[in-house]
């Protein structure tokens, strides 16, 4: 038993090894590229929101391989003690998200300099109302399913530990959209096949979480509940993002919601 045991630990040993090089892959490129422009004078330190939503999502990281890798070899008492981190880190991801929404709004204002008049003319104001628009769209399931599934894994984590560790796998899961962006758009490692930059994002979420499902469906015969469940909720917002992109309402309301109206 304690053989089987071991082994289907395996697979969330595995997806945190995955997240984190796939964060590797889509932020290493850029970030040596801006520590070599702050290095030499060509661009100033980016402002504190960077470094510390940096700072949260590799702790974050870090700390899903360490919890996998704890519960793999059974040290559930280092595993309880170190999982309150998780308790301060989710806040911040959060936090840290919204600042870095806030920045990236700030710096599409200065680089096409939207707002120089005091009457900003029409065209260019919904120019800045689309980009606000397409980056809730593209953050939105980090901003609604992250808390939701890492809320339902503390919930649970003490009466069904199977569902626990598929919701953690859940939460950072949809943490790595950004991610898969820079992948599609800045490094252009992956293809987009065509797709609009929000469906191609969405695409590639399915592919990295499909190890997971296989081997669900391998040892189990049957996706966990939890999965069916988590799947659901994110091809709700998959469907809903492809709704909203094309509506006027959304481009007039999304701003309201970011706090920039």
């Amino acid at each position: 038993m304690q053989s089987t045991r071991n082994t289907s630990s395996f697979i969330y040993v595995f997806m945190a090894a995955l997240f984190i090089v796939t964060a590797i892959a889509s932020f290493a490129p850029t970030s040596l590229s801006l520590i070599s422009r702050v290095s030499s004078g060509q661009q100033p330190l980016p402002p504190f929101v960077v470094h510390f939503h940096a700072a949260s999502m590799s702790l974050w990281l870090l700390l899903l391989l360490a919890q996998s890798t704890l519960a793999a070899k059974k040290r559930l008492d280092i595993h309880v003690k170190l999982g309150a981190l998780s308790v301060v880190l989710a806040p911040c991801i959060l936090v840290s998200m919204y600042g870095m929404d806030l920045y990236g709004v700030e710096t599409f204002v200065v680089e096409t300099n939207v707002l120089a008049s005091s009457e900003t003319p029409p065209d260019q104001a919904a120019q800045l109302r689309q980009y606000i628009s397409s980056i809730l769209l593209i953050h939105g399931a980090s901003y609604l399913l992250f808390p939701t599934f890492f809320l339902w894994a503390i919930l649970v984590r003490r009466r069904d530990n199977e569902t626990h560790k598929r919701l953690m796998i859940l939460a950072t899961l949809v943490l790595m959209i950004p991610g898969l962006g820079r992948l599609l758009s800045v490094t252009r490692v992956l293809p987009d096949f065509g797709l609009h930059v929000i469906d191609a994002r969405h695409f590639y979420l399915l592919v990295l979480i499909t190890p997971a499902l296989f081997y669900d469906i391998l040892k189990q015969r049957i996706l966990h509940r939890s999965y069916l469940v988590g799947l659901a909720l994110v091809g709700s917002w998959m469907i809903a993002a492809r709704i909203l992109r094309d509506s006027p309402w959304w481009v007039e309301n999304a701003p309201k919601l970011l706090g920039v109206a």
